[in-house]
């Protein structure tokens, strides 16, 4: 019984997760519904198999994809956030694509 609650409430937190990817309004916020509400929904499903599967190898395998899930969600929503900002070097190299390209000459009407 706990353990199909647990899953539901783990579901629900997907489903949350989903909809704020939708209705946030910029990327960042988007960011935060999918990797807060999702690392949350996989937490409530892992310890709902623990009680479900209560051996000790299920035991391992669920802590052992909890801890990966909580070690790599944030890094991706860090990296993800880290490319939506904007940085000096990649605007430098913009500006300079931008200026090589006006120098060249226009093809002219005959080629």
């Amino acid at each position: 019984m706990i353990s199909h609650l647990l899953a539901l409430l783990g579901s629900l937190c997907f489903l949350i997760a989903s909809i704020g990817l939708f209705r946030m309004p910029d990327s960042f916020a988007r960011i935060h519904a999918a990797t807060k509400a999702s690392a949350l929904g996989v937490a409530l499903l892992v310890l709902s198999a623990i009680f479900e599967f209560p051996t000790p190898g299920s035991i391992f395998i669920s802590v052992m994809t909890l801890l990966l899930v909580f070690l790599t969600a944030p890094l991706a929503g860090q990296a993800i956030a880290s490319r939506l900002l904007p940085s000096p070097k990649r605007n430098e190299a913009a500006v300079q694509s931008e200026d090589r390209s006006k120098r060249e000459d226009p093809p002219s009407p005959g080629d």
